[in-house]
């Protein structure tokens, strides 16, 4: 930059009582710009138009208060930009705001005869030069936020300027550019970067795609509470995001043509699937085309989180309109056998019944009562469950006084009444929720524990290390010694978690994981991870079997190691979902489906 020094400009500090404004004359052409002028009095210069906001300089900058009283402003290192107005000549400042509003402060306390040399540059600098020369400056301070920048951008923005030119102007990767300004447009998220200013300017942006208030308020928090978890948190919820616009766009089309679209979990109780209906004369499933007619027909949508679409197709009104359900016909087909057979039937609810499963003919009895055993007992009924189990009808055989027929209780079963038929049909209702809810919360969980729990473990130093985990690894030697048990020693899934090629062979000593711990390189750090992908992996590897995959081997009855798993995974942070934390507390499970609640009685609602 050439400088000269100019002194036809009058810069004698104006009397205290009144601060005069420094003007310079702009319409002398014979000027050269930029250059220096020395000696101002600070307070002639104007400050506004700064893209930041200064507040008690004296509070905010104590340090360069205390710098510029006891040594002034070194002409080389802390020149103030500014740029004469074209209208009136006022110097205005362009960039070195602070400086300049210590320096004022200093010559109303400390020093007040200071001086300050500031560069002018040529009049009719447009804002967008100004932006430019106040971004360049205030990247190299420390206290400058990423939210600030972000502010410069959008402003540029308005001259007409877009990302690339922004960039190449500002000297910034086009990246940050686009993030900032996409920060910068959206409220909420323009809320969140001032309130979080540090935050890495990218990761505000991305909260700028999610729409929702409630989803944007809580990836805030996770931001501010567990920023480990926020790419992770971030993708679900661009995922449900997504996946709710392809299910209004599918809806629309399908009320455009005429159909009738249905939410599956607020279905009237006379709704059933198409597929599981039949005509009034045999079991032929329905035909949906021809269903498509019918004055019930009704679809529900379902996107996946390949955003691929599934129809359902309803009845909302089965019964009316002339069909049945497969089931109903299975079940009276089922309860006409036992007529036929001369069995007794009573209610599925009855308070005196006892399944046979639950009794033995008598103390040396090695097994329970069989049908045929106890068929000739004065007690011998049965009844048919209301819902089909694996596709066929239930027939569960009772006794309905045992303790006066001479029959044992055996252990473990209890003689009160018979859940209600009211009951069991909203237990199955859950069951098939649930189970579609720990499937797909089994694959996300496992998405995290490889992309989130432990990327990048090999780097990690023992601050790291959450307090206390070696308590925990060390108390699943004995809470999840079952499933180590089952994953060792090849700890297959272990070695997926970490990278590491899968174990071979039957040489214990070659397994990847042995080999790894063996090194001399292998930091504390590094070894309490390898451990805790072992305990992980092995408890994660448990769901792998096909019966953990239902009801029973995994959420509504887990066993201690599984309850151990989840406790690990809550101290570790991982966001489980709802289904995941009912592995722990059941209750939670009530509001949902109020028939678990104490005291239910059928028709009654969560409280």
């Amino acid at each position: 930059m050439t400088t000269t020094l100019d002194t036809e400009h009058d810069v004698t500090p104006a009397d205290d009582a009144e601060i005069v404004p420094l003007t310079v004359d702009v319409t002398n052409e014979k000027t050269e710009y930029p250059y220096i002028l020395r000696r101002v009095d600070p307070r002639r210069l104007r400050a506004v138009g700064n893209s930041r906001e200064i507040g008690d300089i004296r509070t905010e900058r104590p340090d360069l208060i205390e710098s510029i009283a006891a040594n002034g402003m070194d002409p080389k290192a802390s020149l103030i930009m500014t740029v004469p107005d074209p209208t009136d000549g006022v110097v205005g400042v362009i960039a070195g705001f602070n400086r300049h509003a210590a320096a004022v402060e200093v010559r109303k306390l400390e020093n007040p005869d200071l001086l300050i040399d500031i560069v002018v540059h040529e009049p009719g600098t447009t804002r967008a030069d100004i932006l430019v020369a106040q971004s360049n400056e205030n990247g190299h301070r420390k206290d400058f936020t990423e939210f600030e920048q972000a502010g410069i951008y959008e402003e540029l923005s308005l001259f007409g300027l877009d990302a690339e030119t922004i960039a190449r102007r500002v000297t910034h990767s086009v990246e940050r550019v686009e993030a900032g300004l996409k920060v910068a447009a959206s409220p909420r998220t323009r809320a969140a970067s001032a309130a979080m200013p540090d935050t890495d300017i990218l990761l505000m942006s991305a909260l700028a795609d999610i729409t929702d208030e409630a989803d944007h308020a809580e990836l805030v928090e996770v931001l501010n509470t567990n920023p480990r978890n926020f790419q992770w948190r971030l993708r679900q919820k661009l995922v449900a995001q997504n996946q709710r616009i392809k299910q209004a766009e599918e809806a629309q089309r399908l009320q455009e043509n005429g159909v009738a679209v249905v939410d599956d979990r607020d279905l009237p109780d006379t709704a059933e699937s198409v597929d599981e209906l039949c005509g009034a004369d045999d079991l032929t499933p329905l035909d949906p085309d021809q269903h498509a007619t019918c004055p019930g027909h009704a679809v529900a949508i379902e996107v996946d989180s390949d955003l691929d679409v599934e129809l359902t197709e309803y009845c909302l009104d089965y019964a009316a309109f002339g069909h049945r359900t497969i089931a109903q016909v299975k079940i009276e087909a089922a309860r006409a056998e036992l007529q036929a057979a001369g069995v007794r039937q009573v209610a599925s609810d009855d308070a005196t019944a006892v399944t046979l499963r639950g009794l033995l003919a008598d103390e040396s009895a090695e097994h329970h009562l069989s049908d045929d055993e106890h068929a000739d007992c004065p007690g011998h009924a049965a009844y048919v469950e209301d819902v089909l189990v694996y596709d066929k009808a239930k027939v569960v055989f009772v006794c309905t006084d045992y303790a006066a027929h001479g029959h044992l209780l055996r252990e473990g079963f209890k003689s009160e009444a018979t859940r209600s038929r009211e009951w069991k049909a909203a237990e199955n209702k859950r069951a098939a929720a649930n189970n579609k809810l720990w499937k797909k919360a089994k694959t996300d969980r496992r998405k995290w524990l490889e992309k989130t729990c432990f990327k990048g473990w090999r780097s990690r130093d023992e601050k790291s290390l959450p307090a206390r985990l070696q308590n925990w690894l060390a108390l699943a030697e004995v809470q999840a010694s079952h499933y180590l048990a089952e994953a060792a020693p090849m700890h297959s899934y272990a070695c997926t978690l970490l990278g590491l090629d899968q174990s071979k062979g039957n040489i214990r000593s070659e397994y990847p994981i042995a080999v790894h711990l063996r090194k001399r390189t292998t930091s504390a750090a590094q070894a309490a991870h390898i451990r805790l992908a072992m305990v992980l992996a092995a408890c994660e590897s448990h769901f792998n079997a096909g019966y953990t995959s239902t009801a029973d081997g995994s959420w509504r009855k887990p066993s201690e190691d599984t309850r151990f798993y989840f406790e690990v995974l809550a101290f570790l942070g991982y966001p489980a979902e709802h289904i995941e934390k009912v592995v722990l507390d059941p209750d939670l499970d009530i509001e949902r489906w109020p028939h678990l609640a104490p005291g239910w009685v059928p028709g009654a609602k969560a409280a």
